[in-house]
């Protein structure tokens, strides 16, 4: 071979190696650029759909749905956890600032958002309860274990201080009786305790006890859960309907103005449904209540829309017990047995022994879906009880150094029970599913206020909402109250107490012929309250939040994700220098 054809070839192969480098030059560059794309979308399309408004319409007509029961906003206290001891009660001796023995801290914070109906002793801790146990002097009450939940129970707070509790807090009191290991003559006599006057044996021991003047307690539950395996005396639903007669007959012949709740199964299929046709088949005559019972259980701790959604499922089954209540009824006319949802909250998987847990944004905006809810079904769903009020699942947090925060949940009660009518208004919505936009509207019973409740549940976007009122010419001024936070999972604590709060300000509308636009910020609760023209009187603010303030743009958390792009990028960049150099060298 000639050296002219050797150079020739070495010519070609260095050729080729350039040609070759060059490509993988070019195939690492695309690459790079292709990954930055993907991670730079990725990690954008969030935070830029904060700039992007999702346009929605919202109608709201002057057809009336009906009326709204202000015990839909009511509470459940159960001797659990720190609930009672702790939470509600320190006792008269405590340092903890306290009325008679109730803490004072969180008597305060319950007057603000005025529960209508209280719930006690349980839950389960009823089916083993024994009233007797926890009236007359505090220091020769019996200790006694506590069934349920374990532990001991002191009795330190019975009867008589569940109903200074509720007095002091203007509640309506709602005792639920021992159907567990109780009596139909235990429950009568507690009854008499509470309603009797002095001409009676347990009024009479009332008064020695220091209250002379009846309770009047007027709502009284049969039982508790007593279809559940983990209910102390559980039963099945043919042997429950019969007891339920007995308790009702017994304790209606002390005090016959009485209205009783019978337990309920939630579910619309097998044993639920069964068990329901059964009680009120048997039962129907009897009681003026079916109970119900509804968490949203262990969900996923970042399964957004599941938490914030899961009210559209409570409705759901709510409307197939309303028409299997209809359909057992409907040979009964002017009989009516109505729903009293009387626990409903979310247990994380997270809860403690004690059932304590964190409580976030996106819990509160269920809590407002769940008064949508009851709004849409007045006309059936009368009662409600969150569960619970203090430390339990709560909606109020103490510790035993004096702090106490309230969370999002809370926040909710406060904003809803604030801002809301008597009468339910119909509405319709078009441009979002009621998966991310629900929307209530109520009027006050005079005709002058509209109060239009508006959860964007979307977790980034704003939305621009055409508004039409079919029917009501509202002022141009209106005010704003929103339930926010700085993100879908922001929450309130002992250190930092604001996170989630409630702002309130003053807007000037532009409004034509009853058509207005207004924007409502991501993962919010916003109720705009607006005045007839025709008002004579002016609104006075009824929440303690009226400074006003602009609402700050929500920041999604993306950090983590943008720091782990910018991480990848760097290291492609070393790797494409290394291979160069090794291409080249």
């Amino acid at each position: 071979m000639t050296i002219g054809v050797i150079t020739k070839i070495r010519l070609f192969s260095s050729k080729n190696r350039i040609i070759g480098c060059r490509r993988k030059i070019l195939s690492s560059i695309l690459s790079m650029m292709l990954t930055a794309l993907i991670l730079s979308t990725i990690c954008t399309s969030k935070t830029q759909g904060q700039d992007q408004v999702l346009n929605v319409e919202i109608t709201v007509t002057g057809d009336k749905i009906g009326e709204i029961d202000p015990k839909i906003y009511g509470h459940f206290i159960e001797h659990l956890g720190r609930c009672i001891y702790g939470g509600v009660w320190v006792g008269e001796n405590s340092k903890i600032p306290n009325l008679r023995g109730l803490r004072l801290d969180v008597l305060e914070a319950v007057k603000e958002i005025e529960p209508p109906i209280i719930r006690w002793p349980g839950g389960n801790f009823a089916s083993g309860y024994h009233w007797k146990d926890g009236i007359g002097p505090r220091d020769k009450r019996p200790r006694r274990p506590n069934p349920a939940w374990g532990g001991v129970e002191s009795n330190q707070f019975g009867t008589d201080e569940f109903i200074d509790f509720c007095r002091e807090v203007g509640a309506e009191p709602f005792i639920v009786v021992n159907m567990g290991s109780g009596t139909s003559q235990e429950a009568a006599e507690w009854v008499e305790y509470c309603n009797g006057n002095l001409n009676t044996t347990y009024g009479r021991l009332r008064a020695e006890y220091g209250h002379p003047e009846p309770y009047n307690v007027k709502y009284w539950m049969l039982g508790n859960e007593m279809y559940g395996e983990w209910q102390i005396g559980h039963m099945d639903a043919d042997t429950y309907a019969k007891a339920a007669v007995d308790f009702a007959k017994a304790m209606r012949e002390i005090d016959p103005s009485i209205k009783l709740i019978a337990v309920g199964w939630f579910g619309t299929s097998g044993e639920p449904l069964y068990w329901n046709k059964k009680v009120l088949e048997v039962a129907g005559d009897y009681i003026d209540y079916l109970s119900l019972h509804t968490y949203c259980w262990k969900p996923k701790p970042d399964d957004y829309f599941t938490i914030v959604n899961y009210p559209l499922n409570v409705e759901r089954d709510l409307n197939e017990v309303v028409k299997l209540i209809n359909s057992v009824l409907k040979d009964k006319p002017g009989r009516e047995i109505k729903i009293a949802l009387t626990e409903w909250g979310i247990w994380h998987a997270n809860a403690t022994a004690e059932l304590t847990q964190t409580v976030r944004l996106c819990d509160g905006l269920m809590a407002a879906g769940m008064f949508h809810v009851f709004h849409r079904l007045c006309n059936n769903v009368t009662m409600a009880n969150f569960a619970q009020l203090v430390n339990v699942l709560p909606a109020i947090v103490t510790n035993n150094r004096g702090e106490m925060y309230v969370n999002p949940i809370y926040l909710a009660f406060k904003l809803y029970r604030h801002n809301t009518g008597k009468i339910v208004l119909k509405t319709s919505t078009k441009g979002a599913s009621i998966n991310i936009l629900d929307v209530s509207a109520t009027m006050d019973e005079e005709g002058n206020y509209l109060y239009l409740a508006v959860i964007n549940k979307h977790p980034y976007m704003r939305m621009n909402a055409t508004i039409t009122l079919t029917d009501f010419k509202p002022k141009p001024v209106c005010k704003e109250s929103q339930l926010n936070g700085p993100d879908i999972f922001s929450k309130n604590d002992f250190k930092a107490q604001d996170v989630v709060k409630i702002t309130t300000k003053y807007v000037t509308l532009n409004i034509s012929s009853g058509i207005f636009t207004y924007m409502f910020e991501p993962h919010s609760a916003t109720i705009l309250m607006l005045e007839r023209i025709t008002s004579i009187t002016s609104p006075t603010p009824e929440i303690e939040e009226t400074t006003t303030t602009t609402s700050e743009i929500p920041v999604f958390q993306e950090t983590p994700l943008i720091i782990g792009g910018i991480t990848i990028i760097i290291i492609l960049i070393i790797l494409l220098f290394i291979r160069v150099r090794k291409s080249l060298f």
